[in-house]
C-alpha cells in the first residue's frame, strides 16, 4: 500500500498535482473579482486601511489565481513546438482567443501588482513598516517597466522608507 501511495505522488498525471482549490471552495468569476476590487477601492477612498487590508490581500490572491486559470487555457500553445505554433496561428479565430486570454491575464497581473502596492501603502500607514517594505519589494519584482506610474509609486514609497531622494 505504501508503495502505491508513493507511486501516485510521483505520477506526473496524478490528479492531486492539479488540485488548485480546496474541496469546499469555488472558482471566482471575473465579475466577482471586479466586485472585490471595487470593494477594497471604496474602502481606500474612504481612508479605511484597516478594513481594506484583508480585502486587498484577498483580491490580489484571487486575481493571481484567476489569471493562472485563464492562462492555463493557453498552455498547449505555449508548450507547442515552433512549427505547431505556426499552424495554430493560421487559425485566426483560435489565435484571437489566445491573444484575448493573454491580454486578460496580463491585465489581472497588473491589477494584482497594483493591489500589492496599495497593501504596502496601508501597512506603512498603519506603522507596519517592515511588512510594507516586504510588499513593495515583491511588487517591484513583478511590475512591468511599461507600467511607469505604478513603478514610480512603488519605488518612491520604498525609497521614502529609507530616506533616499534621487537627484534630478
Amino acid at each position: 500500500m505504501a508503495s502505491s501511495i508513493h507511486a501516485a505522488e510521483n505520477d506526473e498525471t496524478a490528479l492531486s498535482r492539479y488540485e488548485i482549490f480546496d474541496s469546499d471552495s469555488q472558482p471566482i468569476t471575473l465579475e466577482d473579482l471586479e466586485a472585490m476590487e471595487d470593494e477594497y477601492e471604496a474602502l481606500l477612498d474612504a481612508g479605511d486601511c484597516t478594513e481594506a487590508l484583508p480585502k486587498i490581500v484577498a483580491f490580489a490572491e484571487t486575481a493571481n489565481r484567476v489569471s493562472n486559470l485563464i492562462r492555463r487555457g493557453n498552455e498547449p500553445y505555449y508548450d507547442a513546438r515552433r512549427d505547431d505554433q505556426k499552424v495554430i496561428a493560421r487559425d485566426r479565430a483560435l489565435l484571437n482567443q489566445l491573444v484575448a486570454a493573454e491580454n486578460a491575464t496580463n491585465n489581472l497581473v497588473a491589477k494584482r501588482n497594483a493591489a500589492w502596492v496599495e497593501e504596502a501603502k496601508c501597512l506603512i500607514l498603519e506603522g507596519e513598516l517592515n511588512a510594507g517594505i516586504n510588499r513593495l519589494y515583491r511588487a517591484l519584482d513583478y511590475i512591468e517597466p511599461d507600467d511607469r506610474e505604478l513603478w514610480e509609486e512603488a519605488r518612491t514609497l520604498l525609497w521614502d522608507q529609507v530616506g533616499f531622494e534621487p537627484q534630478n
